[in-house]
């Protein structure tokens, strides 16, 4: 596929996506995921996750966060929280209460074998 029809598909502009390709932009997770859908492929492997680290619960959350193309922002949203409380999550600051463990885990099942 070329970049132009990558373009027409995912409604990103040919620039971005060749700058993108060039490592001289970042992608962001909302439009990887957009990305990944076009090209028949995971978030996962466009966004090369595999690598970061999953030792604590707080590594995990983020890796399961980006694994599933959320922003800090976005992902708040499904909890009805701050994207300053999702950082910290990550950060191991604090630990996500019961409340929302049901739903964090349906997130952090890709680390289920």
């Amino acid at each position: 596929m070329l970049l132009v029809d990558l373009a027409k598909a995912t409604g990103l502009s040919v620039v971005s996506l060749r700058l993108a390709d060039q490592n001289k932009t970042a992608i962001t997770p909302p439009n990887l995921r957009v990305l990944a859908d076009a090209l028949g492929v995971s978030v996962a492997y466009l966004g090369c996750f595999e690598n970061l680290p999953e030792e604590t619960l707080g590594q995990q959350i983020k890796k399961a966060r980006l694994y599933h193309g959320y922003t800090k922002v976005g992902f708040a949203r499904i909890f009805g929280l701050s994207a300053r409380m999702i950082q910290g999550w990550e950060k191991d600051e604090y630990l996500p209460t019961e409340k929302y463990m049901t739903t964090l885990s349906k997130f952090l099942k890709i680390f289920e074998k």
